[in-house]
């Protein structure tokens, strides 16, 4: 029988984290409903492995999907696979497939620097999927800034990676509008202390830390309000686990690759697609510690290039002319798919080429994604 919660992570470092996290669930009495995926690549060392099998005998079950494994389980997902990059985070959506197959109710996903607070972590992503009647946040300008519940030190304005910069200088202004009967939490969006997720042209103005969460367990917002969606510390009902791709990058680019955005517009594709239906987006608690792997702050502004440059007309292009019309969340995959491929066309006249080939190939490859997911939910592991 499946375990409900299923927490998801990439890494080509030793995973500590799972030794936080054993720690965390055994303590609040989640060690019999949690199961771990921890998806290797291939710079991860092989004392993964060990520490997996370490897991198991401590009662977190933990499965370590090295290369191989991924080669062979991924054979009847091959278009879908052939996309997934190595040396690449988007590897997670693997793991994302493998908790689909084996019935997860709630996939929680997080980076290998994610470490659990006192929080207890996995009730508070247990809130994913529950019933919500209480008020939602509603934003004049369409998009909420979750930084603001957050403390910093030194004292400064803070924005999330791939809030639009059309927006940043301007303060939350929020209206409490009721939730309309029926409505569910289906996203989780935990917040994080130590070093934001925040992108690089904000590090390179001057190293920041968050050093308090001052919100509440869990705000709601409503639907026409947006915030970035990242894979750290992040929950899904397994209804919306077809509407949360972390979209394959490392497409080649002037410049370099474009990276570090796949995370981020698969957040935004993921509120567009459930407009419409019963589930909205909370944040708040678990909180975690982002304990922040080594970066470059240069390296990362070159991989943020273009994704730093397209994500305020990604965000307008999906709110003004993407409207979904089939019900199932896996139908309106589809239609976004194809909605991406015909977008191509539209990027601004300044994007060059390689961009354009990469809006297309994004395209198909969510159709891939969402063929997958059709295979995933009619075939146990």
């Amino acid at each position: 029988m499946s375990k409900p919660y299923h927490i998801v992570f990439t890494t080509i470092f030793h995973p500590k984290v799972l030794e936080a996290l054993h720690a965390n669930i055994k303590r609040h009495g989640h060690l019999s409903n949690t199961k771990v995926w921890v998806v290797g690549d291939r710079r991860t060392p092989e004392s993964a492995r060990s520490l997996a099998e370490k897991m198991c005998e401590h009662g977190l079950e933990t499965v370590y999907m090295d290369i191989p494994f991924q080669e062979e389980w991924g054979k009847k997902y091959a278009e879908f696979y052939s996309r997934i990059p190595y040396d690449n985070e988007t590897r997670r959506n693997l793991g994302f497939l493998a908790a689909l197959e084996d019935g997860c109710e709630v996939l929680i996903s997080i980076d290998d620097d994610n470490f659990p607070t006192d929080d207890d972590f996995i009730g508070g992503h247990a809130r994913t999927g529950s019933a919500w009647n209480k008020r939602l946040i509603k934003e004049p300008s369409g998009f909420h800034n979750i930084c603001e519940y957050l403390s910093f030190l030194p004292p400064r304005d803070i924005f999330p990676r791939g809030y639009p910069f059309n927006l940043r200088g301007k303060k939350n202004a929020p209206s409490k509008i009721p939730a309309r009967k029926g409505a569910r939490i289906g996203v989780t969006a935990g917040l994080w202390l130590k070093e934001p997720d925040i992108d690089a042209t904000t590090w390179l103005s001057g190293k920041v830390e968050a050093v308090k969460f001052k919100g509440k367990d869990s705000v709601v917002l409503d639907q026409t309000t947006w915030t970035p969606i990242n894979t750290q510390n992040t929950s899904v009902v397994r209804e919306l686990i077809p509407a949360y791709l972390c979209v394959p990058m490392g497409f080649q680019v002037p410049g370099g690759k474009l990276e570090r955005y796949g995370d981020i517009w698969g957040g935004y594709f993921l509120q567009a697609l459930i407009r419409g239906t019963k589930y909205h987006v909370a944040f708040g608690k678990p909180i975690v510690e982002h304990r922040r792997n080594p970066h470059s702050y240069i390296d990362d502004l070159r991989h943020e290039f273009w994704g730093l440059l397209l994500t305020d007309w990604l965000v307008t292009l999906l709110r003004k002319k993407f409207k979904p019309k089939k019900n199932d969340i896996l139908g309106r995959v589809e239609e976004l798919a194809c909605f991406l491929t015909e977008s191509a066309k539209d990027l601004p006249p300044w994007c060059p080429k390689e961009l354009k080939d990469f809006f297309t190939y994004t395209g198909k490859t969510i159709a891939c994604w969402e063929n997958a997911c059709k295979i995933a939910v009619r075939r146990p592991l």
